[in-house]
């Protein structure tokens, strides 16, 4: 018969999937269209055989093959491929690619050989790329009685009917490259449609070079809600100048409301050190969280420079709330380990050299910030505003500060920023005001208010092949906070930032600090990215060059579908004074971005207003993955060729 010829199935509802539901009897399903080069259907035996260019479709289920058998006897179905061919099924946004499908509607079970999955994953167009032998296909509580799953993995299921699949010898990935940047190699990988991927004790492989064995199941949330990945440990080495050379095993495990965030360094000149960090959400705005921090802090220095300090046990624990925009926060700490920035600042009259190091207790401290609000019709400008109130006390009391206190900020910010044209300038003000009480004054010296104006203006523009950027920062001061660890100073700083491509995927880029005041470079901050389409790795070096010599390293692995869950190997990171303006594309056809890497954009972040946890990184960028398309009605180049894809 002629390709066109429908034949349409007015039996019991034809179902396939590794991530279909199977048919619900209160709901039944709709017709089943199948057409083809040539179709026969035999009444007598109820064998239905068609070839060609072959498509079957119920609903939003589509099947492509060369050659498809339905018994309507037995209800059992089989599509085939030829040589070079393969079985394509289409569901949803969900693509699955075989030799041969065979699958009985009844009992809803089926098997897809050879079989391949494109799975959404992630609020970016993220995919997860599945590639193994035979696929199963079985029923939610059948899966469960074959302990396939566990019950805890079925809470976001809605379809009592869901079925579920199960992969043998399969790998994982989220590069979309026939030769991937990195993969999770497992003997056996179980999806449960549109809710999540379980990769049980996977291979871990970068670079198709064998990294180690990850110990607990590995898992990916299909549900396009979140931006984090479940579970992934990767050991790594990192550098401090004061406790040496770091043997690292860092990482986050993650459910579906929550998750936890583990990190264990051996430190070559301190030992060693460890973190962990819980955090439950209840409902879509409130989350609870508790972290406990073994770490060792520097208390001096001896006469030959080497520092001596010693380690505590550091909780921290709160709740935070956020609605359209607005964030509170209420936080406990203990023994905070203090290390605030305030090289490049002049307080008291004297230049600051070094960090301000102390031990801190929050009993509590209030946080209450806004959205970020536009003007007009102004989409360039916006601002914000921050309330804080706390209770404060240090470890360790110095000359001229209180050790107890009582506080309340007021920050003001406001930022315009300009993300098209070959030279692109950007603006930022911030006002804080900060009032003390309860603090001990035997003196009568203390003052009980702080205030601080700072402004940073700049651009960032494309020069050939380089990525070119200056800033200048301002900083004034009136006033002086009497608990000392959040005393400001003035400061006048310019920021120089160069970066280029190396190659294809390689980007390098230096940053340099210079104080105005003094008339010298403070220091030099290098970044090498490795930047895949994919994922991103990014190693930064921080050469200080004043006195204190306080260089450190520390590496960043990224991936793209799951920006929330950035991998940080080390507790430092850079200031960033610019924003993110967006990549400048190549003036040519050929043209291509310069990949430059997008840095947390923690401008105000300074420590002084509230917290600082440099082991807690934002993603900001926007990092898009290709997509399968295979959500279109209809077959079309989106689709490519289903046969032979």
């Amino acid at each position: 018969m002629k390709r066109g010829f429908i034949f349409i199935f007015l039996f019991a509802a034809l179902f396939f999937a590794c991530a279909f539901p199977s048919v619900s009897r209160a709901e039944p399903k709709g017709d089943i269209t199948l057409d083809g080069d040539r179709v026969i259907f035999d009444q007598a035996s109820g064998m239905a055989e068609a070839e060609g260019t072959v498509r079957l479709r119920q609903d939003n289920v589509r099947i492509f093959s060369h050659r498809m058998e339905y018994d309507t006897v037995n209800q059992f179905a089989v599509a085939t491929s030829r040589p070079g061919e393969v079985v394509t099924v289409l569901y949803g946004g969900n693509r699955f690619t075989g030799k041969t499908l065979e699958y009985d509607m009844d009992a809803g079970e089926g098997v897809l050989t050879d079989a391949t999955g494109d799975l959404p994953a992630g609020t970016r167009g993220g995919t997860v790329y599945i590639r193994g032998k035979n696929l199963e296909v079985v029923p939610l509580n059948s899966a469960l009685e074959k302990k396939w799953i566990t019950k805890r993995h079925t809470r976001r299921v809605k379809d009592e009917d869901q079925q579920v699949a199960r992969w043998t010898d399969a790998s994982m990935t989220t590069c979309p490259l026939p030769k991937t940047h990195y993969r999770l190699m497992t003997k056996r990988l179980v999806v449960i449609p549109g809710v999540r991927v379980i990769a049980k004790n996977p291979r871990v492989y970068i670079a198709e070079k064998f990294l180690f064995s990850y110990p607990f199941d590995y898992v990916v949330p299909l549900h396009g809600e979140k931006d984090y990945l479940l579970g992934i440990f990767i050991p790594s080495v990192v550098y401090d100048s004061d406790k040496g050379v770091g043997y690292a095993l860092t990482g986050p495990y993650a459910w579906d409301t929550g998750e936890v965030n583990m990190a264990f360094r051996y430190w070559s000149n301190i030992d060693f050190e460890a973190r962990a960090g819980l955090r439950q959400r209840f409902g879509r705005n409130f989350s609870v969280f508790a972290n406990m921090d073994y770490s060792w802090e520097e208390l001096e220095e001896d006469e030959s420079g080497k520092s001596i300090g010693e380690k505590k046990h550091r909780p921290s624990w709160g709740f935070d709330y956020s609605r359209q925009g607005w964030n509170a926060k209420v936080l406990w700490s203990q023994r905070e380990n203090l290390d605030i920035e305030k090289r490049n600042q002049e307080i008291d009259g004297v230049q600051q050299t070094r960090n301000y190091r102390n031990m801190l207790h929050r009993e509590p401290e209030i946080t209450i910030s806004s959205p970020w609000f536009s003007v007009g019709g102004m989409k360039d400008f916006s601002w914000r505003v921050t309330g804080l109130w706390g209770e404060y006390e240090t470890s360790r009391t110095r000359p001229g500060e209180a050790r107890i206190g009582t506080r309340s900020v007021w920050d003001v910010q406001a930022q315009y920023i300009v993300k098209t044209g070959d030279i692109r300038p950007f603006w930022r003000g911030q006002y804080r005001k900060f009032s003390y009480s309860g603090f001990d004054n035997p003196t009568g010296r203390l003052q009980d208010h702080q205030e601080t104006t700072s402004m940073w203006l700049g651009f960032r523009t494309r020069l050939g092949m380089f990525d070119f950027a200056n800033a200048w920062h301002i900083q004034n001061v009136t006033g002086r906070s009497p608990l000392g660890w959040d005393r400001a100073g003035d400061s006048e700083v310019f920021y120089t930032e160069l970066g280029f491509p190396v190659g294809r995927d390689l980007y390098l880029s230096a940053m340099s600090t210079y104080n105005i005041k003094t008339h010298n470079v403070s220091e030099v901050a290098y970044r090498l990215i490795l930047d895949h389409d994919c994922s991103r790795w990014e190693f930064i070096f921080r050469d200080d060059h004043l006195a204190s010599n306080d260089d450190w390293m520390t590496l960043r692995f990224m991936v793209k579908a799951f920006p929330e869950t950035p991998l940080a190997f080390g507790d430092k990171k850079l200031s960033n004074p610019f924003p993110n303006q967006g990549e400048f594309k190549g003036k040519k056809p050929e043209g291509v971005p310069s990949r430059r890497p997008i840095m947390e954009d923690d401008w105000g972040d300074d420590g002084l207003t509230y917290k600082s946890d440099p082991t807690q990184l934002k993603e900001t960028g926007e990092n898009p993955v290709p997509s399968t398309g295979a959500d279109s009605e209809e077959a079309s180049g989106e689709d490519g060729n289903l046969l032979n894809p």
